[in-house]
């Protein structure tokens, strides 16, 4: 069965129909959120693995512009369920929790500075980051279900051991029986708009996200790895671990980029990008 679906799929609030308070800011980047949940549902997913980018965003509320570090750890949530509230609906998603505590397990033996997350009262909680993506990927889809793993990488942890990480998860795919999904939220530059009151702009941010989609559109994740630590600072973006951890993956179960989509309508760039098998 193996790895049937990869993705990069964005988290901006106003792809939501529900929450958004301009529905033609983001149509485009909807119609290709809208695409990317009916090639999901055509997948068939047994498990999604979902990257979320929760602790970057932590280090994002700093108030100056550090380089993203914080402490070196990949988090594995082995909660029975995962769950959070986007506007007024709520969700609440089954984890693979075997598969997840394989995952936990099998990491630190070999290494990895896994961390098991269990979240309170049964539930890993799950915010913007985290919910988007789900929102058009398991959330739309009859019981029963894909069940969901959730993997949260801190910026601390080394780029060559992401890209590690993520060819760990390959492996371990190639060996279930389970069809397997992995989608990395990830939105990029933050500096678009020199108007806005927390970002501001910089030159870095379309840098960066022409640096990106370069590597998206040509297979070649791999030169994300020598993104300069000031650019990072300057474009303030989110998705280089993540797409790290999926660049592993794609080395070891290479899937094909089947659509790409990328915009920029407010603030901070967005992209979606699908693979598929033949």
């Amino acid at each position: 069965m193996s790895l049937v679906f990869a993705a990069i799929l964005p988290h901006g609030p106003d792809i939501v129909p529900e929450i958004t308070s301009d529905f033609a800011m983001m149509a485009e980047t909807r119609g290709a959120m809208e695409h990317a949940a009916g090639r999901f549902a055509a997948a068939r997913v047994d498990t999604l693995i979902l990257l979320d980018p929760d602790l970057v965003h932590r280090q994002n509320k700093s108030a100056t512009r550090t380089l993203y570090t914080g402490e070196p750890i990949i988090t594995v949530a082995t909660a029975p369920r995962a769950g959070g509230t986007l506007g007024k609906t709520r969700d609440s998603f089954e984890c693979d929790l075997r598969w997840a505590r394989e995952i936990f397990t099998a990491g630190r033996e070999q290494s990895f500075p896994v961390v098991a997350a269990e979240g309170e009262g049964g539930e890993f909680p799950l915010v913007g980051g985290g919910l988007i993506p789900l929102w058009y990927t398991i959330h739309p889809l009859p019981s029963p279900r894909p069940k969901l793993v959730v993997i949260t990488p801190s910026p601390g942890v080394a780029r060559g051991e992401l890209r590690r990480f993520g060819a760990f998860l390959a492996t371990l795919a190639q060996k279930s029986e389970k069809r397997i999904a992995l989608v990395a939220s990830a939105d990029h530059g933050h500096t678009h708009d020199a108007k806005h009151p927390k970002f501001g702009f910089s030159p870095g941010a379309a840098e960066y996200d022409a640096m990106y989609c370069d590597a998206v559109r040509h297979g070649r994740l791999d030169r994300l790895m020598g993104v300069d630590d000031q650019l990072l600072r300057d474009s303030w973006s989110d998705s280089l671990w993540v797409t790290l951890i999926l660049a592993g993956l794609l080395d070891t179960v290479p899937l094909p980029l089947r659509f790409f989509h990328y915009a920029v309508p407010t603030y901070f760039g967005m992209a979606v990008a699908l693979y598929e098998p033949s």
